[in-house]
């Protein structure tokens, strides 16, 4: 069996086994500066900078890639480390990390610690030794950020258009700003958003990122897109040049619910020379005949972007009304067009058989539209005239007897023109001379729990009505009515609950029985005579029974008061009735009670 030689440190004379330098670990490592060697390519003050971009908040992993990382997360820590320029290069220095953890730090001191517990060799000796390194953020944009942030950085640009009549509602341009904002992965690539006056502007940093968006949007909305270049600058000798690409979407300017008049002259089109209502708009246009006749049905039809811009565009269809002209109508009575009159379920009484025709959805074996003579009133001529109208629409299987429709009221206008080329034209020059112009046309049927939910919604907690203010309320004045409110509403409870305490402290003292007594039809004044004097020399003979009384009729007072005096705020009287009113409070308390105001 062989043994090691070994021979003391010759510092602190540990035994240890021989080496270069003839001392033990413990002594390498407090003479070796480990701490030194790793703020190596450090700044002045011997901190590590790592780069934080103002915008994104994402750091720098390298000068050019960014990555958002959570505070004091593993990410964070690979990202710091790397940038000390030692542990880089850590195997030529012999140096092998073996622990690291986060020091807390305060979040706006822009300073992260890292505790490093380090391994290395000295004179074939291994020495480890923990050392904090620290850390220090600046702020540097990255460089999608700083495109974002600095002029003519931008490549392609989307305009997004659409023209309608000043005033009328742009339904088109709404869903899509909310379908874009449901789509985060469409948004990615956008640099800036801009508003103008019939739509907006989308900036990219490449054609193709403009390309797919357009394509996006042509998707959801029926347009016509065109692209268009413009030379920014030309280097004739590189043979290189800054272009700008401009992709416009025209949007078809009719939207849902519009009554539009197709022009006779439109060729290949189903509805020429005819009115038609607009059901829907997403691809396509989907249009349904707002002037039918019985014998043909429900007649509907598909326009898309590029069949509508080639018959002509706004010219072969014009919007005669938009949904802002949208009137409300009672229906008195429907009746089916295809239905024997003989076999009419109402005529027979069967409610549940007409309730059963009505669609429900697609499950439910009805068809959606069908043709049916509908007896409508004005909503505002009830109570004031009989007038009624006749119309067949296609909302047979929509409506029943009693219900609110929105439609158009095309007697009250008159002789309705279309602005042309050559002027306005009056509507029968557009159509054909078969189509008879209805006096009104239902567009669709009121949702009566939807219309409720809206009116409760505009109440406030006082019962008002926010629609029939003149004036708009600002954000101020209505958080001062709710903070007015909810006051109102702790006082009337606090004030429950003082009721609530005395009725009970009435009941202990037998006040109770005797407001029973004089809710008696049979009570008689004489008897009231007798208990009041018998009250009273009870009184006298128990003052701690007046006492009370007297502290409760106090309460009352308190409690009554304020309410009169805010009636008479409100009602705009002086405040000299108030100690008659006061006095006048503190009688009747006591007359509810059943004691006599001078019982004291």
């Amino acid at each position: 069996m062989t043994t090691s030689v070994q021979i003391p440190c010759c510092l602190c004379g540990t035994m240890i086994i021989p080496n270069a330098a003839n001392q033990c670990s413990t002594c390498l490592a407090q003479q070796f500066d480990l701490k030194s060697i790793l703020q190596q390519g450090s700044n002045v003050d011997g901190l590590h900078v790592i780069h934080q971009c103002r915008q994104c908040r994402r750091f720098a992993r390298t000068p050019v890639m960014y990555q958002y990382c959570e505070p004091e997360s593993p990410e964070l820590m690979q990202i710091a480390l790397k940038h000390v320029p030692v542990l880089s290069n850590a195997s030529k220095r012999n140096l092998h990390v073996v622990d690291a953890i986060w020091v807390w730090t305060e979040p706006h001191s822009r300073r992260l610690k890292i505790r490093l517990t380090i391994r290395t060799e000295i004179e074939r000796v291994q020495v480890q030794q923990r050392v904090m390194v620290e850390f220090k953020t600046d702020w540097k944009m990255c460089s999608q950020c700083n495109r974002e942030y600095t002029n003519r950085t931008w490549q392609a640009m989307v305009q997004l258009r659409q023209h309608r009549n000043i005033g009328a509602p742009r339904k088109g341009l709404l869903a899509l700003e909310m379908a874009i904002a449901r789509s985060p992965e469409v948004r990615r690539h956008v640099l800036r958003i801009n508003s103008c006056r019939n739509g907006l502007d989308f900036y990219f940093l490449t054609l193709p990122q403009a390309q797919a968006f357009g394509q996006f949007l042509s998707r959801l909305a029926p347009m016509k897109i065109k692209t268009s270049q413009k030379l920014v600058s030309e280097d004739s000798r590189n043979n290189t040049a800054n272009i700008k690409h401009t992709i416009t979407c025209d949007m078809v300017p009719i939207c849902r619910d519009d009554l539009v008049v197709v022009h006779k002259t439109a060729r290949n089109s189903k509805f020429a020379g005819r009115l038609c209502l607009t059901t829907k708009v997403s691809s396509t246009i989907h249009m349904v005949d707002a002037s039918p006749t019985r014998d043909r049905g429900v007649e509907q039809v598909d326009v898309g972007a590029e069949p509508y811009y080639k018959v002509g565009g706004e010219k072969a269809y014009a919007i005669l009304f938009s949904a802002e002209r949208l009137v409300r109508f009672v229906v008195l009575d429907v009746e089916l067009c295809d239905e024997d009159p003989h076999n009419s379920n109402i005529q027979n009484g069967d409610d549940n058989d007409d309730a059963s025709q009505l669609y429900q959805g697609p499950g439910s074996g009805v068809s959606k539209y069908a043709l049916a003579d509908v007896q409508v009133a004005r909503e505002s001529d009830f109570g004031v005239n009989d007038v009624t109208f006749s119309c067949v629409s296609h909302l047979g299987h929509l409506l029943q007897p009693g219900d609110v429709v929105l439609g158009y009221d095309l007697q009250s206008c008159g002789n309705i023109g279309i602005s042309s080329s050559v002027g306005v034209v009056d509507v029968d020059e557009v159509v054909h001379n078969s189509v008879v112009m209805p006096d009104v046309v239902l567009v669709k049927k009121v949702n009566p729990k939807k219309e409720n939910a809206d009116i409760e919604a505009s109440y406030d907690d006082d019962g008002l009505v926010g629609q029939e203010q003149e004036e708009e309320d600002t954000p101020m004045t209505a958080n001062k009515k709710k903070r007015a409110s909810k006051k109102k509403l702790r006082r009337d409870k606090k004030q429950d609950r003082r009721r609530k305490e005395l009725e009970e402290s009435a009941a202990r003292m037998g006040f109770v029985d005797d407001m029973n007594d004089l809710e008696d039809p049979g009570f008689e004044d004489g008897e009231e005579l007798a208990d009041d004097v018998d009250f009273s020399s009870q009184l006298e003979n128990d003052p701690e029974l007046a006492a009370e009384l007297e502290s409760v009729e106090r309460q009352l007072a308190s409690m009554r008061v304020p309410i009169h005096e805010e009636e008479e705020e409100e009602a705009g009287g002086d405040g000299d009735g108030n100690e008659g009113n006061r006095d006048a409070t503190t009688e009747t308390s006591a007359e509810s009670a059943g004691v006599p105001a001078n019982a004291n």
